[in-house]
This record gives C-alpha cells, sequence and structure tokens, in this order.
C-alpha cells in the first residue's frame, strides 16, 4: 500500500515548528512598523493562500478590498500594541482557523504580550481563601477548582445566571491569575451558551452541555478536570490520557485525545500491544472528543482495524508559488526527516516546480490493507466540536468503512486548507505567519470549514456518551440477529 495523498497531509503544527524553525529563520530585520507589516502579510496571504481565489471571488473582491483598505489606514498610526489586533483582524476576514499571525517565542515579546492583554475581564482571587471556603461544600455545584491538563487552573465561580472561570494558575505569558478563561451562562434547560478564549484571549461562542454535579467539563477541545473539593472514592482517568480499556466482554476503549507527533510512539504501542484484546473483541469504542488534529502518520496503525473496503482518498490541490514550493524543499533538507517518506515529497515538488503559479493535485490514492479483522465487527467513534484538522481527515476515512458509526456532536470544521508545512518569518521579527499550502479537492463544492462533519448518531446532551454508543452497537447487534431468524 502507498499512501501517497495521506503522506502530504501535514498537520504536525508544533512539531513542524520545532522541527524545521531553525531552518527557516532568514536574515530579517527588526523593521516593525505597522503598515509595512500590513502589506507584507496581505501581500503573503493573495499570493500563496490557495483559499484566496475562492473566498474573495469577483462579487466580494469590492467588500474585500473596502475591508482591508480601511485597515490599512488604521495601520498608518497603530503603535505595536494595536497592531497585533489589527492583523488578527484582517487574517480573521478568511474565516480559517489554520490561517493565522503568532507571536514569535522570544523574550522581546514578553512585555508587548503583557500590554496588549493587560486589559482583560479579571477577578482577584485568593486560592488558599477558596480553599478555605470550599472545603466543607462549594455553595454551588460547579464551583470548584478545575485544571486543564495541569497548564491551567481556574476557580469556577457563581456569577448571576452563570459561572466565570478565572484563573488561578496560568501559563506566565498569556494568561495570568485573576483573568477569565471562560463564562457558561444556563438557558434554563439542557443547554449552557459558552463563551471560551483561546491563547490570544479571542472570544469562541457556543452552546454545550454542562452537567454540574460532574468532575470533568467537555468544553469543545478543553477538557478541564475537577480537583478541588474532589470527586469522593476512585479517580477517574485524567480527559486527556491516552488509554485503552475492555469494559466487558462486548466492549473495549480506546481514547486517543490528540495526534502531535509526540505521541505516535505511546499511540503505536497503545494499539500493538492490545491488539490481539481489539481483534478478539465485538465492539471497538473510539474515542477522540477534544482531538484538535496533529499528524495523520499517528492514527496509521488504527486504520487497519477500521478497513472494510478500499478508501478512496482525493489529493489536496496544493498551490504551486515559489514561497510554498520552498517550505517543501527546506523540509526534507532535515536530518531528522524520515528517508522513507521522502520520496513522494520529492515527486511532488517536481510537479509543483512545473506548473508554477499554478496548482498541482496528485492523483488519487486507493488504500487496501491484506485483510479485513472479522473483530471488531463494529467501530464506533466519538466525536465533538474539538475534533479538528488530521482528526477530521480520520473522520472522513473512517466514514468509508461498513464497520463505522460516528457518534455525538458535528466536528469542528478546520480541514478545507491544509498542509502548513512550516511558520513564515516576516520583516517584523515578532511575529510568525502561518498559511495553508493547499486544499481538499472537495473544495469549494463540498466545503466542511466552519459547518463541520456531522455524526450519523447524535447523542442527546444528557447522556453518558460512551454507554449510550455501547448500548446503540448492542441493539444494532440484536436488530441483525432479530432479522435473521
Amino acid at each position: 500500500m502507498f499512501n501517497y495523498p495521506a503522506l502530504i497531509r501535514l498537520f504536525g503544527l508544533y512539531f513542524l515548528l520545532n522541527l524545521f524553525y531553525p531552518l527557516l529563520t532568514y536574515a530579517q530585520t527588526k523593521s516593525c512598523n505597522c503598515r509595512s507589516n500590513f502589506d507584507e502579510v496581505v501581500a503573503k496571504v493573495e499570493h500563496n493562500y490557495p483559499g484566496y481565489p475562492i473566498k474573495i471571488t469577483t462579487e466580494k473582491e469590492a467588500a474585500y478590498k473596502q475591508f482591508t483598505d480601511s485597515l490599512r489606514n488604521v495601520a498608518d498610526t497603530a503603535n505595536a500594541v494595536t497592531c497585533f489586533s489589527l492583523l488578527q483582524s484582517w487574517t480573521g476576514y478568511f474565516k480559517d482557523r489554520h490561517l493565522a499571525l503568532v507571536f514569535k517565542d522570544i523574550p522581546e515579546n514578553k512585555e508587548l504580550i503583557d500590554q496588549i492583554f493587560s486589559n482583560t475581564e479579571s477577578f482577584p482571587l485568593s486560592r488558599d481563601s477558596l480553599v478555605r471556603k470550599w472545603a466543607v461544600a462549594p455553595d454551588y455545584p460547579l464551583e470548584g477548582i478545575w485544571t486543564l491538563s495541569g497548564m491551567y487552573d481556574v476557580a469556577v465561580i457563581k456569577k448571576d445566571h452563570g459561572y466565570s472561570g478565572v484563573i488561578l494558575k496560568g501559563d506566565n505569558k498569556y494568561w495570568k491569575p485573576g483573568q477569565v478563561k471562560f463564562k457558561l451562562q444556563t438557558d434554563g434547560k439542557e443547554t449552557w451558551k459558552a463563551v471560551q478564549y483561546n491563547q490570544y484571549h479571542m472570544p469562541d461562542t457556543f452552546t454545550t452541555y454542562v452537567d454540574e454535579k460532574a468532575f470533568i467539563m467537555d468544553l469543545k477541545s478543553y477538557k478541564w478536570e475537577k480537583i478541588f473539593p474532589g470527586r469522593p472514592g476512585q479517580k477517574s482517568i485524567p480527559a486527556d490520557s491516552f488509554y485503552f480499556s475492555k469494559t466487558d466482554s462486548n466492549n473495549a476503549i480506546l481514547r486517543l485525545p490528540s495526534f502531535e507527533l509526540s505521541y505516535k510512539s505511546l499511540i503505536d504501542s497503545l494499539i500493538t500491544n492490545n491488539l490481539h484484546t481489539i481483534t478478539h473483541t465485538p465492539h471497538l469504542i473510539v474515542d477522540i472528543r477534544g482531538n484538535y488534529g496533529g499528524y495523520n502518520l499517528c492514527f496509521e496503525k488504527l486504520l487497519p482495524l477500521l478497513y472494510t473496503n478500499p478508501v478512496i482518498t482525493q489529493g489536496p490541490v496544493v498551490k504551486a508559488t515559489a514561497e510554498n514550493i520552498q517550505l517543501y524543499e527546506i523540509m526534507l533538507k532535515s536530518p531528522i526527516f524520515p528517508d522513507d517518506k521522502k520520496a513522494p515529497f520529492v515527486k511532488m515538488i517536481k510537479n509543483l516546480k512545473k506548473n508554477k503559479n499554478g496548482y498541482y493535485q496528485p492523483p488519487a490514492d486507493t488504500t487496501t490493507f491484506p485483510q479485513v479483522y472479522a473483530q471488531p465487527e463494529k467501530v464506533g467513534f466519538l466525536m465533538d466540536e474539538g475534533c479538528a484538522s488530521a482528526t477530521e481527515l480520520l473522520i472522513l476515512d473512517a466514514k468509508q468503512s461498513k464497520k463505522v458509526t460516528l457518534f455525538g456532536k458535528r466536528s469542528a470544521g478546520i480541514v478545507d486548507y491544509l498542509n502548513l508545512v512550516a511558520p513564515r518569518s516576516l520583516s517584523c521579527s515578532r511575529f510568525l505567519l502561518w498559511i495553508p499550502t493547499a486544499r481538499l479537492a472537495t473544495v469549494p463544492q463540498h466545503p466542511i470549514d466552519n459547518t463541520g462533519i456531522l455524526p450519523d448518531v447524535e447523542i442527546p446532551p444528557h447522556e453518558n456518551w460512551i454507554n449510550y454508543a455501547q448500548q446503540y452497537l448492542e441493539n444494532l447487534d440484536i436488530k441483525i440477529v432479530n432479522s435473521s431468524k
């Protein structure tokens, strides 16, 4: 099997940043004039972004030009603090979360970051006083101290008709103690309105289900765990843990919270070490809730377990600009890039150069495996709005299997424009710019961005997702048995 399109779907954003960044730091000045920065970002996106000619059609060109010109005028007088927000506003026009301006991780940025985010909504809180206050029991069930994999600790406090999640322990860079990380507002029914702020304090508003008595709170890709007051009795498995568990004779669970390349060996060993159990158990639940993506190589050992028939993958359409080609060439020169993965890239680069300033689409690939495993007979995927990027590619592949049923909520919808490869340097050494180099072949006819992939079965908000999926698959077995009588 030669999975050519899969190999060029590069979503290892953090991996690639660490892998290739030293090679991409060109000689540059520290010129951070906002107007110059703005013009440079606009030029790079218009020339290299495969989504530009699709999103800025003839009918939309006038509105786009008016918007761009209005921000360009503001950029003439913008200072360093306001310039970052201005540039983010411009990239946000394309509604593509793979197209992003980010801070370079350098000491010179600390003061600027502090200034940009110093005026966000804050509440001065003392962890010690909250622990004393909640030692017996909080006044409201959701109140307490919650953690996000130890990266952030928040105090969830009752406020008006909802709750606010206030930072107790932040990253000391973008988030400081006292700043509001999220807000929850009840509608009096089963759903809650949530406003959650990302690394750069940009709001994401959505509806969700919150069980006020639970110890795990799922807010899209963020899995918060309550650590005080603690759960009586045995501690549950943390929401961000990788694990495999056989719950009974018919069911097994495989939890995969991330596909970042640093987890590949862990995922491989988790599947390999439990392969006998997986292939001798009727039902497998693959829990990918909150998995924001990473690198498609991380789920390659899972695909044979899903296989029932050839899987057809359309090659992505790559924009063949000089800068995009250069990113791929630099990538191949890295001494830690696997030699056995280079051949398709070499071939692709040759074809990109033949189609300079145009597009190149590798041929469609048909993936086959030597056998169809008798078990698992049925595979249920648990998915939600935290499933994005490479995880959505897995979902699209899984949908082609006769074994698979998708459960939960729609995915995030961040997959139409892909192959980030590496960040691009700007004349202002404070910033880096991420631009996808390719688009899915199904765009623009069948877009996924900002819409997401729908599940086969939507799980009601108050249900235990794992139990619900397992019971659903059990009921399918009963129907099959009854129909055969």
